[in-house]
């Protein structure tokens, strides 16, 4: 502490300190310098527990009136206050750390009455249901909220898992005064969560407070010092017709809420956005002018208020690898401190994982950082030219010599050096043969490296060098003047923001194509799109013991929910066998995190409402794929004629949903119903012009499998083509299933089937959303029932009629059910 003062020459340092159980201080860590008031603007600075101190530089200890109505303020979240002096021999407390009162334990029966027919929630929901699934979940969450550990929990369409989880949390909150993160894996669900349910419990919870907050990334924000730099010099940043964007920009942030992405009509083009959006390695804080009013800390000062705080998988998964980075596990990084966590959408969980602590490096990716400093006489890079040619004092001109020596001839030479790399790269993949190719041990020889990959990877990384060296040379020679500091403080900070992030594609780079030889991550290249965006990826083999040990053994209490988190590998399984391949994965298999899990039943009437057919006399799409899709595309028709439209028609890939288009169009569908094609339009507008037609034929791959809600009749028909498995020879699916066979297991019966089943689950899902609701699902592989697997992949689905035979006398059944519908 002493040390901190003297580093800010005597002036006013505030401390967050833990203490011991007699109340020594043990550590302390600076959290502001200045006015002590300064403090209260920061979101989340200190735990409940913890103590505020601060030195007088008078060196007396007396408090003021702004130090009282500090430690005031302090005292009621749990924290106390003290003052010392500037060489931290004396310590005055002004309030002492209030004494931590034990927890107060949730009654899960009370909880689960509030969702009762007697309780709060159905005295404000004007058609309140009781769900006796959704009851038993608020319970067993309240259970685990006060024992802690992990609660694995299965929710089926329709039990209303949201209310079910933010009851408790709520409850919590308002017992106990400890804030819960829900985390989401889709905006869609973000937005009934902050626009529907959380504003429906804070009316309907009369007896307590209901605080909630959304957040988001720094890079949904817009910064208002950014956007006023970029205005003010327009000119050499951006070409023509994109200063226009920033003029709308200024007027939008004028009349915006909260100065989010999402809150624009229309996006800007990236090139704008990624100017005048908000950088966390830019940010001044508390020095920004606009401080005040920042949009990010708005949004943030109100999330450190909130009792519930509503982020997405990716933003936790970030907040995870900063704490990681960093190994601070107690103070506010990219989300405020937490100790109680709820998943939905669990399932997704491990992806979200691995896309944030692994690494992809793309051309278009790190041509765009180049283009950010030097982008034909556009960039930061003229701009800080110009500025500094306006000067003609010698120091002005000594930067720009130096500039024009070192860091014009680096941006040019990364730009030539990295096209040449990704060049080579594309070389490399076309002589494979495949658009995705996996890097193992044997690419370490692979000729490509002789013929210039190793020499352009090199010159890549040493350019990336040589760029954030020279910055640094620029940096430390306009430094020596306050003048030129000042003016050029902004620019140079963007630049060096540009140049962090190329040092980070270039480790990402290094990762993937030269890793050390113990590495056991996985590696691949592909190309991306019709114009051939080259990327390089790698990420860890096994991230469950990362997952583990910094993620759930770190929290109090993690409820993991989704309406599929349980998996068939073959068999009829108990409810926790079913569990296993999730709690794997999730590094939830460990003894001592023993989760605890549970299945609530839809409540919806599947037996009466829904039909499953499977026909068995066609051929299997591994066998006979010409045959396979002649028989798709008869089923689709004949589905068709019998509800008169309102299908959704589920493929694995997008090839096949191109044949059946062109397939369908040549036999004149499109004259009796709309035919919507994924990839013809965003998801969004063919999901509305689906709703909207109610007769329509819709033809989707991947994104269509699970996060679409379209309840009522539009909907009354699914057909799924085959059964989801995952292509064996993607990177990431290969190194787990020869992970797998190496230790002596059976990759397809503990990976590909368990991935199956979950996504198999998801896209059934799509059918029946509300309690009214009715259709047919044609499953087209007659896989699931030849095969011995196949009765635990029908086990694990929604309890439907099962109709089983020949097409021709099973469509029979499908149009039976529909007349008996009308």
């Amino acid at each position: 502490m002493r040390a901190a003062i003297r580093l800010a020459g005597g002036r006013e340092v505030c401390f967050v300190c833990t203490l011991d159980e007699d109340g020594v201080v043990q550590t302390a860590r600076v959290v502001a310098r200045g006015d002590v008031g300064s403090v209260l603007a920061l979101p989340g600075f200190a735990r409940r527990g913890e103590m505020l101190v601060h030195n007088h530089p008078s060196g007396l200890l007396e408090p003021s009136g702004a130090d009282y109505d500090v430690a005031a303020r302090m005292h009621d979240d749990g924290i106390g206050f003290a003052i010392i002096d500037n060489g931290a021999t004396a310590l005055y407390v002004v309030v002492e750390v209030p004494r931590a009162d034990e927890l107060t334990q949730l009654d899960p029966d009370r909880v689960a009455h509030d969702l009762g027919p007697d309780g709060p929630i159905a005295l404000e929901h004007a058609r309140y249901e009781d769900r006796l699934s959704q009851r038993a979940m608020a319970a067993t969450i309240a259970r685990v909220y006060n024992e802690g550990g992990v609660g694995l929990l299965e929710a089926g369409t329709g039990v209303g898992k949201s209310l079910g989880y933010l009851l408790p949390a709520l409850r919590w909150a308002a017992a106990n005064g400890e804030r819960t993160i829900v985390s989401t894996n889709t905006i869609n669900l973000q937005e009934q969560l902050v626009g529907k349910d959380l504003p429906f419990l804070a009316r309907a919870l009369t007896d307590q407070k209901v605080r909630f907050a959304l957040l988001k990334g720094w890079r949904n924000y817009l910064c208002k010092a950014r956007l006023e730099q970029a205005s003010g010099g327009a000119a050499q940043l951006f070409d023509d017709g994109m200063a226009a964007e920033v003029a709308t920009l200024a007027a939008w942030a004028e009349r915006t809420a909260d100065g989010s992405l999402a809150d624009l009509p229309t996006p800007p083009r990236p090139e704008v956005w990624d100017e005048v959006s908000a950088e966390g390695d830019l940010c001044p804080r508390m020095k920004c002018a606009h401080f005040d009013e920042c949009f990010v800390f708005k949004a943030r000062r109100a999330a450190a208020q909130a009792d519930v705080i509503v982020v997405n998988h990716h933003l936790l998964l970030s907040d995870l690898a900063v704490r990681r980075a960093a190994q601070n596990w107690d103070d506010a990084a990219v989300l405020p401190a937490y100790g109680r966590l709820v998943v939905d959408e669990g399932h997704h969980l491990e992806d979200a994982a691995a896309a944030h602590l692994g690494a992809t490096v793309t051309r278009r990716g790190l041509q765009r950082l180049v283009s950010r400093l030097d982008r034909r006489g556009k960039g930061l890079l003229p701009a800080l030219t110009m500025r500094l040619s306006a000067s003609t004092d010698l120091l002005s001109t000594a930067s720009l010599d130096l500039l024009e020596a070192r860091l014009a001839p680096s941006v040019s030479a990364l730009s030539r050096k990295s096209a040449l790399l990704f060049d080579l790269l594309d070389t490399f993949i076309e002589q494979e043969g495949q658009s995705v190719v996996r890097l193992a041990q044997g690419f370490a020889t692979h000729p490509i490296w002789k013929a210039g990959l190793s020499l352009a990877l090199e010159d890549t990384l040493g350019e990336i060098d040589l760029l954030g060296e020279g910055l640094r040379l620029v940096r430390e020679r306009i430094e020596g003047s306050a003048k030129l500091d000042e003016q050029l403080t902004p620019l140079l900070n963007e630049m060096r923001s540009v140049t962090k992030r190329l040092q980070t594609a270039g480790d990402g780079l290094r990762r993937a194509l030269t890793p050390p030889p113990d590495d056991d991550s996985v590696r691949w290249v592909e190309v991306r799109g019709r114009e051939r965006s080259v990327a390089v990826s790698v990420v860890p083999l096994d991230l469950a013991p990362i997952l583990r040990e910094d993620l759930f053994k770190r929290l109090d209490s993690t409820i993991v929910t989704s309406a599929t988190l349980t998996a068939s590998r073959g068999d009829v399984a108990t409810d926790t066998r079913r569990f296993a391949f999730l709690a794997a994965r999730l590094g939830l298999d460990d003894p001592e995190l023993t989760p605890t899990t549970a299945i609530f039943p839809s409540p919806f009437s599947y037996e009466t409402h829904s039909l499953l057919a499977i026909p068995s006399d066609i051929p299997a799409p591994n066998v006979d794929a010409d045959g396979h899709r002649n028989a798709v595309t008869q089923i689709v028709l004949d589905l068709s004629e019998a509800s008169d439209g309102g299908l959704f028609v589920l493929f694995t890939s997008h090839r096949e949903v191109r044949q059946l288009a062109n397939e369908l169009r040549a036999r004149g569908v499109e004259r009796r119903w709309p035919l919507l094609v994924h990839g013809d339009e965003s998801r969004d507008a063919l999901l509305a012009r689906f709703r909207d037609s109610g007769r329509a034929i819709l033809l989707g791959t991947a994104s269509f499998w699970e996060g679409v809600d379209v309840p009522g009749d539009a909907l009354r028909g699914l057909v799924i083509a085959k059964l989801p498995f995952r292509v064996p020879t993607e990177p990431v699916t290969a190194a787990q299933c020869e992970a797998i066979t190496a230790r002596g297991g059976d990759a397809f019966a503990e990976f590909m089937l368990p991935h199956a089943s979950l996504r198999l689950k998801q896209g059934f899902g799509r059918l029946i959303r509300t309690g009214t609701d009715r259709g047919v699902v044609v499953i087209c592989d007659p896989r699931i029932v030849t095969k011995r697997y196949g009765r635990g992949l029908l086990e694990a689905l929604p309890p439907a009629r099962r109709v089983i035979g020949r097409w021709g006398v099973i469509v029979e059944r499908v149009r039976e059910f529909y007349a008996d519908a009308g």
